[in-house]
């Protein structure tokens, strides 16, 4: 099929290579001589594909494009003549439907003849100025934007192009989404007063120092992933972009900017740091709890309750009954290893506070300058040596219960302190701007007269008052004899899960030498001298190292024995066991034959107690 005369005419009356082609099978149904010359045959009723260097779907999309939008340009398919030479052309489609369905006119410019022909004129070009270079420069831009629409418009990221004075050549529909500003408030404008005038602090962004007019200044690409451009409304939105600069003809005409909103991605990392370091005080809140439990679990105590059938003991028992299920502060009283510790725990397991920490304070170990921050905590950088956030005490005991061992020792300074916490409910710590409200339970325990402490003027009376709304006294193991008997059973049961020690059973001549003596140091006292003697025994009899007869026979120097007096017994014991096994452990004759314990046990006992072969084959 011809087309008719109409659009041969403009095929010959075309300056430059042209041909009329039928979309639906690709047919050249006519050229023009210039069209010939170009692709060196003549090419009516030959298929257009015969001509392509490009994949065949190149063209197809060129081809819709045209139909769609009634011209297109595309600088991107290429050709070949018929002897396979690669052709430089810039094709321009142009829709003819009244000439037929699917009549394009495809003119091309051959781009390598244009090239020569520019750099004849090229020095002629550059002396150009004024509005002439601007029309130039505006015309590049458009036809960057016009060969590109389909692209620019679909991005998802906003695109805009500057020419070297600032001003805006085109932005496509994205940036305007972003922005809240119309193409046409926009081109011919200089952009970095409108959207990028001021930093999100508030302060002035003068352009002579704007990354986006240094890509043409200096001629690089910059990147930048936080800063904010503002919107129409006034709002800014943060953003991250890249600033290319583009060339006219190897002369710099400008830059294109791409950038994202990235406000809520921002966000959303705000959000996630400081959940972070919330995560991170928690952990560093609990990896403190943590060893304080740990090292409260180290510490040796009975978990078996209060032990005794004495009117003391169930009065004591009752007492706690009363005032565990209560909020009330409890001051305990009594003398050296009566028991004011265990009392403290008994409070504690039977209160609704069981499941919270007890937090325990020895009032006198600490320093009198370093109270506040046990008690208070600080925050990181509070003074010298504060290299982290610290919870003090009483954030530890949060919803628990506190204990004050030894309160009597507390500074009178910070009395007043620990008053106030008292009173407000509220405590604030070193280096913080905030009080933290604070609900716990305080018991306090003392040896001393705090009665006697407040008349001498070493104790405030109103803080012991605060502190003894419950009093309980602690009665010294003297004073209830009946008691005596199952503490020792107690202990001796103790001892022997502890060290996994055989059997050993109380005579009824070790309770009479029991009941004999008058145990200045209480129960601490009975305790020790019955673990001592059980490590001794090795499952035999009993002996205890305490006066014999009367109530007030009073114990040797050496009938008490300190933990690690314990420990070194422990230790000399194992080494001469394992010189009498000749260093073996487990089998006849090894050292847990001796002991009456599985090997596993002795090989944890030797590597608690840091013993090699050199301790007990060197001696």
């Amino acid at each position: 099929m011809r087309p008719d005369s109409d659009l041969d005419y403009a095929l010959r009356l075309n300056p430059l290579p042209a041909i009329v082609l039928n979309a639906t099978d690709d047919v050249i149904l006519a050229q023009n001589d210039a069209g010939g010359t170009l692709f060196g045959t003549a090419m009516t009723g030959q298929s257009l594909r015969r001509f392509l260097k490009s994949e065949p779907n190149q063209l197809a999309v060129f081809l819709e494009a045209v139909t769609h939008f009634g011209s297109y340009i595309d600088t991107n398919i290429g050709f070949q003549d018929t002897t396979s030479a690669p052709l430089k052309l810039q094709t321009h489609g142009t829709y003819a439907p009244e000439h037929g369905p699917a009549h394009i006119m495809l003119t091309f410019l051959n781009l390598s003849e244009q090239d020569r022909r520019n750099k004849l004129a090229e020095q002629d070009a550059h002396q150009r100025a004024g509005l002439l270079q601007w029309q130039n420069v505006y015309g590049f831009f458009q036809e960057v934007e016009r060969q590109n629409q389909l692209i620019l418009d679909a991005a998802g990221e906003g695109i805009y192009g500057i020419n070297a004075e600032g001003k805006a050549t085109f932005v496509n529909r994205a940036a305007q989404e972003m922005l809240g500003w119309d193409a046409d408030d926009l081109i011919g404008r200089e952009l970095h007063s409108i959207i990028h005038h001021t930093h999100l602090n508030g302060d002035h962004f003068p352009a002579h120092s704007c990354p986006i007019y240094h890509t043409f200044r200096k001629d690089k690409t910059q990147r930048v992933e936080n800063d904010a451009f503002w919107r129409k409304d006034g709002k800014p939105i943060l953003v991250e972009y890249v600033s290319t600069p583009i060339y006219d003809q190897s002369v710099l005409a400008g830059a294109v900017v791409i950038f994202r909103d990235v406000t809520e991605r921002k966000e959303n990392e705000r959000k996630l740091r400081s959940a972070m370091e919330e995560v991170e005080q928690l952990r560093t809140q609990l990896e403190q709890e943590n060893d304080y439990l740990l090292t409260e679990i180290r510490t040796e105590r009975s978990h078996s309750g209060i032990v005794g059938v004495s009117p003391a003991i169930r009065n004591l028992n009752a007492q706690i009954d009363l005032v565990a299920d209560t909020n009330t502060n409890v001051l305990i009283t009594g003398e050296s290893g009566t028991g004011k510790n265990l009392t403290v725990s008994a409070i504690h397991d039977a209160s609704p506070r069981s499941k919270r920490p007890l937090i325990k304070v020895n009032c006198s170990a600490i320093s009198i300058e370093d109270f506040e921050a046990e008690f208070f905590g600080h925050r990181k950088g509070a003074f010298r040596g504060a290299m982290r956030d610290r919870v003090g005490r009483l954030g530890l005991a949060q919803n628990g219960i506190l204990h004050l061992d030894e309160v009597s020792e507390l500074p009178l300074d910070f009395q007043a302190k620990l008053m106030a916490v008292v009173q407000d409910g509220h405590y604030r710590r070193i280096g913080d701007q905030t009080d933290i409200p604070i609900n716990a339970t305080i018991i306090s325990t003392t040896g001393r007269n705090l009665e006697a402490e407040v008349k001498a003027g070493r104790f405030r009376q109103d803080l012991y008052f605060a502190l003894s709304v419950f009093p309980i006294r602690c009665d010294a193991l003297r004073e209830r004899p009946d008691d005596i008997p199952y503490l020792a059973k107690h202990f001796v049961d103790l001892t022997t899960r502890r060290l996994r020690l055989s059997e050993t059973r109380l005579s009824k001549a070790n309770i009479d030498q029991l009941l004999a003596y008058d145990w200045p140091g209480n129960v601490r006292e009975l305790q020790n001298v019955i673990e001592r003697a059980v490590i001794l025994a090795h499952g035999g009899r009993l002996q205890f190292d305490i006066g014999a007869s009367g109530g007030s026979a009073t114990a040797s120097n050496d009938v008490v024995m300190s933990e690690a007096e314990i420990r070194t017994l422990e230790r000399e014991n194992l080494i001469a066991c394992m010189r009498r096994a000749k260093g073996r452990v487990s089998g006849a004759g090894g050292a847990a034959k001796l002991l009456g314990i599985a090997p596993t046990t002795v090989y944890s006992r030797l590597s608690s107690l840091q013993l090699d072969r050199s301790d007990w084959e060197n001696e």
